[in-house]
């Protein structure tokens, strides 16, 4: 049954990062609300969304914008690994979209050094002319030359889960406050509303 369970994990998981994909992070979410239900143990729901990475693509190739999709898997799990719990899970949805949770007395340390690393290494996959000018210019989807400034990374994070019933709605809540921290033209972070970083900038509200 554990090799079983194990193929499973394993067909499920991301071709490009080969983390766990959209099924166990339900499947992981549902066990751990049934656990913050039931009175043990609370948690923090994470969503991790790239900025500018479809532009980054255009311009620079699918094999350079998938290597930024690995680079920020790999981010997550090293951060984890040092700045985490041992049961902390690490989840890739689809494209730039990634999903991990740790504990609530964790989450800001994880979440601060995920942004802050990514900020350190990302520009890196740029050349240097864009990098020293912080933008490309390329096509967007209506047609116009727009730049687009060097990629940046969103996290929303949700603590609040008590009332939380299902994966669907923590999902619906945490993409509420994606949008909030995409707002922010830089790299961000949200948690239950609040931004977080970057500290010096007022958190936009989201109608």
């Amino acid at each position: 049954e554990r090799a079983i369970a194990r193929h499973e994990a394993e067909q499920n998981a991301s071709p490009t990062t080969k983390l766990p994909g959209s099924r166990a992070i339900e499947e992981e979410t549902e066990r751990r609300l049934a656990l913050a239900h039931a009175g043990r143990g609370s948690f923090a729901f994470c969503y991790l969304d790239l900025d500018n990475l479809k532009a980054f693509n255009d311009y620079y190739g699918f094999a350079k914008a998938d290597g930024v999709i690995r680079q920020t898997g790999d981010i997550i799990r090293d951060v984890i690994a040092r700045e985490g719990n041992p049961n902390d899970f690490i989840g890739h949805i689809a494209g730039d979209d990634f999903v991990f949770i740790t504990s609530l007395d964790r989450v800001d340390r994880v979440c601060k050094t995920v942004a802050q690393t990514f900020d350190r290494l990302v520009p890196l996959y740029y050349n240097k002319q864009d990098r020293e000018r912080n933008y490309i210019e390329t096509v967007d989807r209506f047609g116009q030359l727009r730049r687009f400034p060097v990629m940046t990374v969103s996290i929303a994070v949700v603590t609040s889960t008590e009332r939380v019933r299902n994966h669907n709605e923590l999902a619906v809540i945490a993409a509420e406050l994606k949008k909030q921290a995409k707002a922010i033209p830089e790299t961000s972070y949200v948690r239950d509303g609040e931004l977080v970083m970057p500290a010096s900038r007022v958190s936009p509200r989201v109608e």
